[in-house]
């Protein structure tokens, strides 16, 4: 049964319906005159113009789009290809219908974006990109011709495809049929399988990145966020995990983390553009961009039988598996799902056109039960063995990460004492409850959780000198669950973790909150807080905020939860403040106030991610504290950060030193904002330096906002931003100022160094 075809491919009827009505629609706008598409003032390329564009032109006018990046070249030559017309862009360049002169073919060739030409990183990336593309040759892939150089330009030559993607499709004919839905995820499937035994990720499956040929087949196109799986290691030349494909279908893992993807992320992002086919939008496409992430991260898809009746049950079964928020709950590889569409095409009755998968049903019997799982064993036998061999030989590069993680939850820490945590205490060492372990750990030590399950936290108050740690136990994944049942726990001006001078690690866990605020008066909840020189440090931990309908914000810029909150200690913070059952005792003189606001505490935060309706950092009182945020990052509906100068001493500031890599920074009201009040004498003041990291605003925020009584002037020296290779998309001004004097915009291209901006253009 190996190789055979169905006759009238049902995806045909599909594309050659509408094919007919664009057809009749170009034949009489080709009447019209052709729209002048360059920017203003630049000198649009006429027939008697020369078709060579030398590397000091280059130089000379630097493209600040993919779209200029198309006008610029758009019907010139380079080398022996000439770029006929400029067709769309994304990823790393502009992509051009062209012709190659020595072989007299029409051709798809990707331009490099020309101001990233002279990045030897970004060289190197784009060479891999044709690297990893050439590695694929099959009949449902776009295929790689050449790779070369020209005048400076540096491109990539594919296969030219004519044909209609599938967004444009089902925009202008509505969803498809059952049928065609079938054949043509059977096609992709058959695509991915094919990458997937060359070690190539596609990393931004969607319906714009599918066409349908006048055939009826389906062709996956534009490799641009493709790379191979054993690359280069922790320094890969994906730029540390920054490109987060396209927010309608990307999957949950591969926003917290890009380097995280692998084929079962292109299984979830092609799970979401059968939901498309079916139903005629994405599963999540209402809200803004970060709504849209924390959606994928947490809620749901829709009913697909509730919005198409006629979907057979099994195939929307299949398609809710492929959108699974756990990797391991999906089909695990494409022949998987190659196979549970044909049986669901042979079910139905429908026709299609790709070949059999390698594991067929029995040819008497459909059920799934009767299915020789042999190959299959033999595959998870042959993937637990390279599961093996990597563990045993190190990746270049990830020394330093082998230090964290599970290895380093096996680690003593010297001669502190260690406690597990478990169902059935049987031994001194053993609690049954986290409450339990803390109290016995009063002057610190280490506390293992040993199973998958959730365990409730309670309130728990680190004074100077102790270090308590928190770590799963190597191989499971323990929960720390938040709830608001109890005042005590969490309150309006209450946090989970107090840390006075004390140090809390965390390791391997997640933390759960399910938060309702319960006195909205004054100030903030917080899951941390830190004073006197407190230290919290996280790795591998993932923290996700369940939003509750009756959650309210507490001010005009604040949110009813914060990640953590770093203050001076005083004395109107201290009254009826009681953890583990213990008053903590007031600084008995202003002299030792002072020495607690001088005191820096620091943040340090590894392989971590934050997502939820909250702010991560809130500093409420004039002190100085730093943080360290490197890999993992964030989605939260609020801010990252929001500073204000308020003390009792007046004379003591605000400063915030931040170290971002290797991270990706998503906000819905922007990154930072810092607020002074009347009587302080200096502004917040702010410290930053970003190495390739990525941050997604909406359009209508700004990334640093600073807003006071003070002028203009005094706010400029106030924050030193340094960048290197940044990525910065969405709203277009970089820093607010509204003080004293007028109101202060500065968009990125005035802000005093090269910053790497872009709008939503390639974004669906």
């Amino acid at each position: 049964m190996r190789g055979k075809k169905y006759a009238k491919p049902v995806a045909v009827q599909e594309v050659r319906c509408y094919r007919r009505k664009m057809e009749n629609a170009e034949e009489n706008s080709a009447l019209e005159d052709k729209p002048d598409r360059s920017a203003p003032g630049m000198h649009r390329p006429q027939d008697g113009d020369a078709t060579m564009l030398s590397g000091g032109d280059a130089a000379a006018h630097v493209p600040k789009s993919v779209n200029e990046l198309g006008k610029l070249l758009e019907g010139r030559q380079l080398g022996d290809y000439r770029l006929n017309k400029f067709v769309g862009g994304g990823g790393m360049g502009a992509v051009f219908k062209a012709l190659d002169t020595t072989l007299d073919r029409t051709v798809a060739v990707k331009v490099l974006a020309g101001h990233r030409s002279a990045d030897e990183e970004m060289l190197k990336r784009f060479r891999n990109e044709a690297q990893s593309a050439a590695r694929l040759n099959h009949e449902n892939i776009g295929l790689v011709h050449a790779v070369g150089s020209s005048d400076g330009w540096h491109f990539i030559v594919f296969e030219y495809i004519e044909g209609t993607n599938l967004r444009d499709l089902v925009r202008q004919r509505g969803p498809l049929t059952v049928a065609a839905v079938v054949d043509i995820s059977m096609q992709i499937a058959a695509a991915l399988d094919h990458a997937c035994h060359r070690d190539v990720t596609h990393r931004d499956i969607k319906p714009s990145n599918i066409l349908l040929t006048p055939e009826g087949r389906a062709k996956l196109v534009d490799m641009g966020l493709a790379r191979l799986q054993h690359i280069a290691g922790e320094q890969d030349l994906t730029v540390s995990g920054i490109t987060l494909g396209t927010f309608d279908y990307i999957s949950p893992e591969q926003a917290r983390d890009a380097r995280s993807a692998d084929i079962r992320s292109d299984l979830y992002s092609l799970g979401c553009t059968m939901f498309f086919m079916l139903v005629g939008r994405a599963p999540f496409a209402e809200g803004t961009m970060v709504q849209k992430l924390l959606q994928h991260q947490q809620e749901s898809p829709p009913e697909i039988s509730s919005m198409r009746a006629e979907t057979p049950r099994r195939l929307a079964s299949a398609v809710h598996k492929l959108m699974a928020k756990r990797p391991e709950e999906r089909f695990q590889h494409p022949a998987a799902l190659e196979f549970e569409l044909l049986s669901i095409a042979e079910e139905e009755g429908f026709d299609v056109t790709v070949s059999r998968p390698a594991v067929e049903p029995n040819s008497s019997v459909r059920n799934v039960t009767d299915v020789s799982y042999w190959p299959w064993f033999l595959a998870v036998v042959g993937f637990i063995a390279l599961v093996c061999w990597t563990a045993m030989v190190p990746t270049p590069g990830l020394k330093e990460k082998q230090a964290s993680g599970n290895q380093y939850q096996r680690q003593n820490l010297g001669d502190t004492a260690v406690i597990r945590v478990v169902p059935q205490p049987v031994q001194d060492n053993e609690f049954d409850t986290v409450a339990a372990a803390v109290t016995h750990l009063a002057d610190g030590g280490v506390i293992e959780l040993t199973g998958d399950s959730e365990y409730e936290i309670g309130r728990t108050h680190l004074r100077t000198d102790i270090k308590l740690m928190i770590r799963g136990e190597a191989g499971k994944r323990p929960v720390l669950r938040i709830t608001p049942s109890s005042k005590s726990v969490m309150n309006a001006e209450g946090s989970v973790f107090f840390i006075e001078g004390g140090h809390l690690m965390l390791n391997g866990v997640d933390v759960r909150v399910d938060h309702e605020n319960t006195d909205t008066s004054t100030g903030y909840s917080s899951i941390f807080e830190l004073a006197n020189g407190g230290q919290l440090t996280c790795e591998n931990i993932k923290v996700t905020s369940i939003p509750i309908a009756t959650q309210e914000k507490l001010s005009e810029d604040g949110a009813a939860l914060v990640l953590a909150r770093i203050r001076a200690f005083d004395q109107s913070q201290q009254n009826d403040s009681e953890y583990n059952g213990k008053t903590v005792e007031p600084y008995s003189d202003v002299s030792k106030q002072v020495s607690a606001v001088k005191k820096e505490s620091t943040i340090k935060i590894e392989n971590s991610t934050v997502n939820g309706d909250l702010t991560c950092f809130v500093c409420e009182s004039s002190t100085a504290w730093s943080l360290s945020w490197i890999g993992g990052g964030v989605t939260v509906k609020q801010r990252f950060l929001t500073a204000r100068s308020k003390s009792i001493f007046p004379f003591v500031s605000t400063n915030v030193q931040l170290h971002l890599r290797d991270a990706t920074f998503v906000c819905q009201d922007g990154f930072a904002r810092l607020e002074d009040a009347p009587g302080q004498d200096d502004v917040p003041q702010l410290r930053v330096v970003v190495e390739h990291c990525r941050f997604i605003i909406p359009e209508s925020a700004v990334l640093l906002e600073q807003v006071g009584v003070a002028e203009p002037e005094v706010y400029q020296r106030a924050i030193n931003w340094t960048d290197q290779r940044g990525r910065y998309e969405g709203g277009r001004i970089f820093r607010k100022i509204d003080g004293a004097g007028n109101l202060v915009e500065i968009d990125y291209s005035s802000a005093g160094q090269p910053l790497e901006y872009q709008g939503f253009s390639v974004i669906e």
